[in-house]
């Protein structure tokens, strides 16, 4: 079966609201994405799917809410603002060179409580079923957080992704700790899950101190 490929393409900024739906089974290589959205917010076993895709050096941005990332690999991204992930999930998903700020969280603050609760519900009963999710050993991150995503599912380069453990987390005295390792501390505590990998951004000025700090946690045996 021939896979298609597209190059050099420009994607107009577009709205794909709803569920089901299934984009995928390309091959993207320096394409843009002048924004849009992909969203869902009615469906916690996420039929808004993007599977079978892989972008090499391409731009994009946008808002994304409640979508299934399957079978896809992210090399070289760019963007002008933050990616910002709400309340999606992800199965064999491989970022790796550079990438920009991404913050994978959960279902958004903004959506009534009960939807929260449903997406989060829905999330424990896909990842049941996952043996790993993302892959950002290769990343080289400016700005990362995963606080929506269980840590024990991200495969990761422990030289600079540290996995956390929230029952060792809310244990530890923070007071011992510097104010950015505390603040780490803090999202371990909060963490849905019983694992949240945290990562020294290696594109950021802020490297050193960053490693420095989960360095630390790492050495009270909070971290790995």
């Amino acid at each position: 079966m021939t896979r298609t490929v597209i190059m050099d393409k420009v994607f107009p900024h577009e709205k794909l609201i709803g569920s089901p739906r299934s984009l995928g089974g390309a091959d993207l290589v320096r394409c843009t994405f002048q924004g849009g959205t992909l969203s869902q917010d009615e469906d916690p076993e996420f039929g808004l799917r993007v599977h079978d895709l892989s972008l090499r050096d391409c731009r994009a941005g946008g808002v994304l809410h409640g979508v299934q990332f399957s079978d896809v690999s992210v090399h070289n991204l760019a963007s002008g603002r933050r990616i910002s992930p709400f309340g999606c999930v992800f199965r064999h998903v491989t970022l790796s060179g550079r990438i920009p700020q991404l913050m994978v969280r959960d279902a958004h603050s903004a959506l009534p409580t009960k939807v929260q609760e449903a997406f989060r519900e829905g999330a424990e009963r896909f990842y049941a079923t996952v043996d790993w999710a993302l892959d950002i050993t290769a990343a080289k991150f400016s700005d990362a957080e995963f606080s929506g995503i269980p840590g024990h599912l991200v495969r990761r380069d422990p030289q600079t992704q540290f996995l956390l453990h929230r029952d060792r987390a809310e244990a530890a005295d923070s007071q011992s700790f510097s104010p950015s390792a505390r603040s780490y501390l803090a999202k371990a505590r909060t963490s849905p899950y019983p694992t949240i990998v945290i990562v020294a951004p290696t594109r950021s000025k802020y490297f050193k101190d960053a490693l420095k700090d989960l360095e630390s946690l790492r050495a009270a045996g909070i971290a790995e």
